[in-house]
């Protein structure tokens, strides 16, 4: 513990270890654009030649992981050690052979420390993902990093294949597994420095690194899935390359179809003579000009054998086919079936998402306009998506008094009779300049308008005229409207910005961690409450703030650094429909 005695005793770095890992793995997730949902613990594992009294550390000793849970870990792991797969291996080396009990002992511990979260993860809905055991002093140190099951459920993996007792293919599941494997990787590699946890920020990579290597690791995946006898390729450095290059002044937009070429479910169109190699970049984008047509390239994860498509009756669900959709310049897509598994644009890997949070949006929606019924908040979602998806930018203004604005700007742009906006008018009315106006059940008042209003203090230089137009007009009257706006460069904005939806449960469970915090473990559920202030509701900011006069009362160390806690207040334009469950 910072500061205080560390009863649970592994090294004297521990804690600004664990921190420093949990730093990185939450970065990481942000990065990908999902929550920053994540937990770090460390257990350690009391080496067979110890006698310390602490069979079991667990750092942090005071945290959510009782150390009832790792009762009998020790002999759980002499049961796996004695049993391990290497124990009747034989390497061809004496180096190996010398190092082969260390090699299980360090894997028994890991094994042993999965299988003792087991009923945690259950109970609390968390997936655990635990790195490889090092010795550190007495213990074996297992890193190990949770995240919320709901993570899993907004970014779906793919379902485990099981052929027998072994899960047929290999890779990664998703995106998140690879990235934590990355995130673990490197917390083991940290543990064989001198004195790990103390000089982190010089020896770790940081999140946007993690990121890039979890994306060419995911991307052995499809290979390991498809061929028979798989070589070690930079798929991901590929496409990205590929999506980069023109050809003849044109974008690269098709499909690639990843797949054993001899599978019964490919329908070759063409079949070339001699694969081309993906080490022919220059190549690959020329034939990706032949695929723009609803034909796909066929290729495994080295070579590409022809044109052609999946057969219909083909079953994304045997996962031996992956599809690499090119979208645009330098952006691609990987799915399997109909799952988007990453997206990368300019070499940046995504996980992926709608632009926007539906729930957040269709409860913005009707709180913004309370007259309005639920399906006129999907119509405009439906039409959000249908304008991101244009080639050129648009703005889409929703205005209570629509009617009258349309009557008042008519010398600005041309009105119409009122009729509901479709996705098929949107795409020919959106190709003339000027905003589309319309009333919260989605019937169109004018097009072309040219809107006014005064500048205020979002405005911005930065941004193009489309946005700042918006930005005024939305901001000048009392009337309430709302502007979805999609630049040239496809950046998309809706003004007023939406706030994300927040789990009315997960706020009240940082509420009564903080409430119980001592000086020690109090920062993780302060931050969280920080971070979340807007949807704190009167009686959760009277809680907190009695906890924040009783850590304010407690004797400190000399020397120690507490930084003060703002008092908490009600936001004035928090509503309830805000939180979810």
């Amino acid at each position: 513990m910072a500061g205080g005695l560390i009863y649970l005793f592994m090294w004297s770095y521990q804690v600004s270890y664990r921190i420093h890992i949990q730093i990185l793995a939450r970065d990481v997730l942000q990065k990908l654009g999902a929550e920053a949902n994540a937990e770090v613990l460390l257990v350690g594992a009391r080496s067979p030649d110890s006698d310390n009294r602490n069979h079991v550390c667990i750092e942090p000793e005071d945290g959510k992981w009782s150390p009832s849970l790792f009762e009998g870990l020790l002999e759980s792991v002499e049961s796996t050690y004695r049993n391990h797969d290497l124990q009747n291996m034989c390497y061809g080396d004496e180096q190996s052979m010398r190092d082969k009990p260390e090699w299980m002992r360090r894997d028994s511990v890991r094994t042993a420390v999965a299988k003792a979260l087991e009923t945690f993860d259950t109970e609390h809905a968390v997936i655990s993902f635990c790195g490889e055991a090092r010795r550190l002093g007495e213990y074996y140190v297992t890193p190990v990093v949770q995240i919320p099951n709901a993570t899993f459920v907004q970014f779906p993996p793919l379902p485990s294949i099981h052929m027998g007792e072994k899960q047929r293919g290999r890779g990664f599941r998703s995106l998140i597994h690879a990235a934590m494997h990355a995130v673990l990787h490197e917390a083991t590699e940290e543990l064989h420095n001198p004195d790990p946890g103390r000089f982190t920020h010089r020896s770790m990579r940081n999140a946007e690194e993690i990121v890039h290597i979890a994306a060419k690791d995911f991307l052995h995946t499809p290979g390991l899935s498809i061929d028979q006898r798989y070589l070690h390729t930079d798929l991901f450095d590929t496409l990205n390359l590929v999506s980069s290059l023109m050809y003849e002044g044109a974008k690269g937009i098709g499909h690639l179809i990843l797949v054993d070429p001899e599978n019964e479910a490919i329908e070759f169109l063409v079949r070339f003579t001699e694969p081309v190699s993906f080490r022919q970049p220059r190549w690959v984008r020329k034939i990706l000009q032949m695929a723009t047509t609803g034909v796909g390239i066929i290729a495994n994860s080295q070579y590409i054998f022809g044109l052609g498509q999946l057969k219909k009756s083909h079953s994304p669900s045997e996962q031996d086919a992956f599809t690499v959709a090119f979208l645009d310049h330098y952006h691609w897509e990987l799915r399997c079936g109909n799952q988007i598994l990453i997206r990368s644009q300019y070499a940046v890997a995504k996980l992926p998402q709608e632009p926007f949070n539906k729930a957040a949006f269709l409860a913005n929606y009707a709180r913004l306009f309370s007259q309005s019924v639920p399906k006129d908040g999907l119509h405009l979602w439906s039409l959000l998506l249908a304008q991101i998806d244009q080639k050129h930018g648009s703005m889409i203004v929703v205005a209570e008094d629509a009617a009258s604005e349309a009557h008042r700007l008519s010398k600005q742009g041309t009105n119409v009779l009122p009729v509901r906006l479709s996705e098929e008018l949107l795409r020919s009315v959106s190709g003339i300049d000027g905003t589309i106006l319309l009333d919260p059940s989605g019937l169109c008042h004018a097009i072309g308008i040219i809107l006014d209003g005064e500048a205020n203090e979002n405005c911005t230089p930065s941004r193009g005229s489309r946005f700042n137009s918006g930005m005024r007009y939305v901001q000048t009257e009392s009337h309430r409207r709302l502007a979805i706006v999609v630049s040239d460069d496809h950046t998309v904005d809706i003004i007023p910005a939406l706030r994300r939806l927040a789990s009315r449960n997960l706020i009240e469970r940082h509420v009564e961690q903080f409430e119980t915090a001592t000086l020690d473990n109090y920062h993780d559920s302060r931050n969280w409450l920080n971070d979340h202030r807007f949807y704190i509701n009167a009686q959760q900011c009277k809680r907190i703030n009695s906890a924040i006069e009783r850590l304010n009362d407690l004797p400190k160390e000399v020397g120690a650094i507490h930084l003060d806690t703002a008092r908490f207040e009600v936001h004035p334009e928090m509503e309830e429909s805000y939180l979810t469950d």
